[in-house]
């Protein structure tokens, strides 16, 4: 090998190409029939290797158009922020939900759509999510550009983006149309007397509501999910595959939070049938924890979870059978209020004993007003607390009598409140 004359064009051949500066060589006249051979079908494949270039480089540019043509047109706000909370990007629903045109929002920050009374509530809820990474989805109250108010669902996702900077990515959907039925149902349930009466006109209204909501809503979700998973069949680059996965798993999420709403209509009327499947507490507990931790860290209200006495081990197992969406839709409806009712400073306590079954018991050291305690896991009993629902112990109570356990609670000045779920570790129907 060291004696062919043919080696030096050969590893220029060689290194044009893997360097991609490859420019067509010409064998010299008096170069073997081999060599001849050789070099043109080098030459050949790298004008194969060309042609693949630009067929990548097309499919590629056309799936970023189809992925900005859905993202353009989707009835869904989409808006990408900074570390910092700064628009980068917001699509044209984005827009018309608040009025604003994109030169008007990217470059500033995303309090410019939040009332001045929660301000610094979502300032330190969007560090706190930049900071460990988690989910951040709920109901807001925000504001448009000519200062009428907003309600919306919003579901936040954490991405890094191509410059390994992490943003995040926020969907909004435009909820004013329920609350105001919501607000008409309030009323109409006020203005009732007659009992028997109320409860069909409740029910009336109840229906339609639900109804407007998955009318209005689930069949454009179903549409966005479905673009999504089309999309995914495309070429694409990290960045927008997992853009993709975040549009279809929120659309998702959004459409599980539609589906519960019926379902606790069905666990009212005693119709719901449970489809138990295996669970860890300990899990569940854990997901519970992530969903209340910024509310606790804003009021400074420490929240320790104990099992038989002992501080909780996260990787542990207490294995049960239930529905694990709707035990954690419990468990943290009761601790929110646990910490809602705390003050500065305080801690709750949620202790785990484990028998034949499990006790659950949540404690704070607020004291239940007294005009609501005999109506404490009632419909709508709320006192003093500010846009309070009243509902976050009735759908507990719910969910607890779905799941074959009991419910119960204790207040006093001297001891505070303590409410405490027994759930069975099996269900009937399994054991």
């Amino acid at each position: 090998m060291k004696d062919n004359p043919d080696l030096p064009a050969i590893t220029r051949l060689l290194r044009s190409i893997t360097t991609g500066k490859y420019q067509q060589l010409t064998a010299d006249e008096d170069a073997s029939p081999e060599v001849r051979d050789f070099v043109r079908s080098m030459n050949g494949l790298a004008e194969q290797r060309d042609d693949l270039v630009r067929s990548y480089n097309e499919d590629l540019r056309q799936s970023e158009a189809r992925l900005r043509g859905i993202i353009e047109s989707t009835p869904v706000g989409i808006c990408i922020t900074d570390e910092n909370g700064y628009y980068e990007y917001v699509n044209p629903t984005y827009c018309r939900l608040y009025g604003y045109t994109p030169d008007e929002l990217i470059g500033n920050h995303f309090t410019i759509v939040v009332p001045e009374e929660y301000q610094e509530q979502l300032i330190h809820l969007h560090s706190e999510f930049m900071g460990k990474r988690y989910e951040l989805r709920g109901e807001w109250q925000v504001k448009r550009k000519d200062g009428s108010p907003l309600a919306i669902i919003a579901d936040a996702a954490y991405i890094v983006d191509v410059d390994g900077r992490p943003k995040k990515v926020t969907f909004v959907l435009d909820i004013s149309e329920r609350k105001r039925a919501e607000e008409l149902l309030h009323e109409t349930v006020g203005q009732l007397n007659d009992e028997i009466h109320q409860r069909e006109e409740l029910e009336k209204v109840k229906v339609q509501v639900e109804r407007m909501i998955r009318h209005d809503l689930r069949n454009p979700l179903n549409g966005i999910i479905a673009a999504a998973e089309i999309l995914m069949v495309d070429e694409l680059n990290d960045e927008q595959r997992e853009l993709c996965m975040i549009i279809r798993e929120s659309g998702r999420k959004l459409d599980s939070m539609l589906s519960s709403s019926m379902d606790l209509i069905k666990m009212e009327e005693g119709t719901y049938v449970l489809r138990p499947q295996p669970v860890n507490l300990i899990a569940v507990l854990q997901e519970v924890r992530r969903e209340v931790e910024p509310l606790a860290g804003n009021t400074g209200v420490e929240v320790d979870f104990w099992i038989d006495g002992d501080l909780v081990q996260w990787n542990a197992q207490l294995p049960m059978e239930g529905e694990r969406l709707y035990l954690a839709d419990a468990l943290a409806n009761l601790i929110r209020n646990a910490i809602e009712a705390s003050s500065d400073g305080d801690t709750v306590d949620i202790r785990v004993s484990v028998g034949d079954e499990y006790r659950i018991e949540i404690h704070n050291s607020g004291v239940v007003p007294e005009d609501i305690r005999h109506v404490f896991f009632d419909r709508y009993a709320t006192s003093g607390k500010k846009n309070g629902t009243g509902l976050g112990t009735y759908v507990a109570a719910l969910i607890t009598r779905v799941h074959n356990g009991r419910i119960d609670f204790t207040t006093s000045e001297e001891d505070g409140t303590r409410v405490v779920l027994h759930l069975p570790r099996k269900q009937p129907s399994s054991s």
